[in-house]
């Protein structure tokens, strides 16, 4: 401060860098799950009280088919998510073949490839690797209903 009491203004820069990161916050902050994988399904498998501490990279021993809902009980969890507009990726079975691919083989960078019968998909990854998913629609079936794999062939 100076003498007179009055503050000395921000260079521009700064300032411009403070609006930057409190965007970023504020931009975090409200975003909704609509990344594939952003949250994996509740275990319903757990006893009361019990919890489980999330691993950085599931590896395929993690991953049991189907998924990402073991049982009818998650699908209709997982169902009841997407009807409240989270994780509206479970909708599409080509968005669901890329992420179990991800989380069952660590594909970051798999391409998916539906087939003609609608509930198949062919997935590749960068090395050429292929694996053809089966999926289904276990909570509802149609536009508004959630895919989930339930077997896979190399």
């Amino acid at each position: 401060m100076f003498p007179t009491g009055r503050r000395t203004p921000l260079p521009r820069v700064a300032g411009g860098i403070a609006t930057a990161v409190l965007l970023s916050v504020l931009a975090a902050g409200c975003t909704s799950d609509t990344a594939p994988g952003a949250h994996a399904p509740a275990r319903t498998d757990l006893a009361p009280g019990a919890t489980t501490t999330p691993t950085a990279a599931p590896d395929s021993a993690q991953v049991e088919l189907p998924w990402p809902a073991p049982d009818a009980a998650a699908a209709a969890a997982l169902q009841a998510e997407v009807d409240r507009g989270s994780q509206p990726w479970l909708l599409d079975p080509s968005e669901v073949a890329i992420s179990y691919a991800a989380a069952a083989h660590d594909w970051p960078d798999a391409e998916a490839y539906p087939g003609p019968d609608g509930t198949s998909v062919d997935v590749r990854n960068a090395d050429g690797e292929r694996i053809t998913l089966t999926l289904a629609q276990p909570a509802r079936k149609g536009g508004d209903g959630i895919w989930v794999v339930t077997a896979e062939h190399r």
